[in-house]
């Protein structure tokens, strides 16, 4: 899976100190930005899992604010 679309949609998290240290030392492992580790994290789990996000190929080309919303299946815990 890749996530080649244009970035205009905004996410903010709260996450622990540990886990930011963990994403930026991962990342910094990687020579890639927190953003794009876990772009990275997240496509290769949608692979193995083999998450399928229905909608992709329809959004290219819509501005953010008309692109329909594009749901995935939840983690597991």
């Amino acid at each position: 899976m890749r996530f080649d679309d244009v970035k205009s949609d905004t996410l903010n998290l709260r996450v622990s100190p540990t886990f930011k240290l963990a994403l930026k030392a991962a990342a910094d492992h990687e020579q890639r930005s927190m953003v794009n580790m876990l772009e990275v994290l997240v496509a290769a789990y949608c692979d193995a899992k083999r998450i399928g996000i229905s909608g992709q190929r329809a959004a290219r080309g819509q501005s953010a604010a008309n692109r329909p919303r594009v749901k995935a299946a939840a983690l597991p815990s």
